[in-house]
């Protein structure tokens, strides 16, 4: 078989995973125009339509269900190959693209790959830090940190652990506002909350308190949320390594600690067929027991 005929199998699964020509083109670094006239010469070899084609989306025909198969058992054997290699030399190289939460990618991440690049420098580390939800196989992610227990079934995870939440507030705005000492007061306060959590449960003992927050000042940011908190606009709710550092110079003061807030757990996300790639595989083993990740999530 022509060496042309493996490479246009190849990309022929990438369009079917990434579902367009423009992702696919963007993730091989080709122009789409090259990808669209590639995968119809293919259609042409094999003699059968593999892709039914519309202004809004691409979806396989039959023949290419079955053809797709194939192509990606060629992908996953190239990928085998080149793993028995990285275990032979035993230090993993390539690109390792990265997805993450601001709050975590600009400060626990951050100092985790730090630590993860001095023991590989081989690997060359592309992150996205955004609280936009990514789509790792359209975008050709390797792996998310996401918060939450992961839904998709086409995704593995593993959990990394809870972290400890806390309600905050400056010391300052305290000063100037009523005193809080019991959930039902927090109505009658200022509260910075991230968007995707629709409440605050707080629990003391087998006392419960399910506050539904209001959209009074809604963020898809945590790091937007603290600095508004340090800048005395309120009572905000953030995991405990956001906390730390301000409240131990006293810039942040914890709120009803007596009230124990609901956890934020973290797991690694990625695409199973992605841990063919020695990075990854180190990566997650790297991050699962990191100590910077276990100094806060348990």
């Amino acid at each position: 078989m022509a060496l042309k005929r493996l490479q246009d199998m190849a990309l022929f699964a990438l369009v079917a995973e990434s579902g367009s020509f423009t992702a696919a083109a963007q993730r091989a670094g080709l122009p789409k125009s090259s990808v669209s006239q590639r995968i119809s010469q293919l259609e042409q070899a094999v003699g059968l339509r593999l892709l039914n084609r519309t202004t809004r989306q691409l979806n396989l025909t039959f023949a290419g269900e079955r053809y797709l198969i194939h192509c990606q058992e060629m992908m996953q054997a190239s990928e085998r190959a080149d793993l028995a290699i990285e275990r032979l030399r035993d230090k993993p190289g390539g690109r390792l693209r990265i997805t993450s939460p601001a709050g975590i990618g600009a400060t626990l991440l951050a100092r985790c790959n730090a630590e993860f690049q001095l023991r590989y420098p081989d690997v060359t580390l592309e992150v996205s830090v955004s609280d936009d939800m990514r789509d790792l196989v359209q975008e050709g992610f390797d792996v998310a940190l996401r918060t939450g227990k992961p839904q998709d079934s086409s995704l593995i995870g593993r959990r990394v652990g809870l972290c400890q939440r806390l309600l905050v507030a400056s010391a300052s705005y305290l000063a100037q506002n009523p005193a809080i000492t019991h959930p039902q007061q927090l109505a009658t306060h200022r509260c910075i909350a991230h968007r995707a959590w629709k409440e605050w449960l707080l629990r003391r003992g087998e006392e419960y308190h399910r506050w539904l927050l209001p959209s009074v000042h809604l963020t898809d940011n945590l790091l937007y949320a603290r600095e508004c908190a340090l800048s005395d606009a309120g009572i905000t709710l953030l995991p405990r390594f956001l906390t730390e550092a301000p409240m131990a110079k006293g810039e942040l003061v914890q709120v009803l600690p007596e009230w124990e807030a609901e956890g934020n757990e973290l797991w690694l996300v990625y695409p199973g067929r992605k841990l063919n790639s020695p990075a990854l595989a180190r990566f997650i083993d790297f991050a699962q027991h990191s100590a910077v990740f276990r100094a806060f999530y348990r």
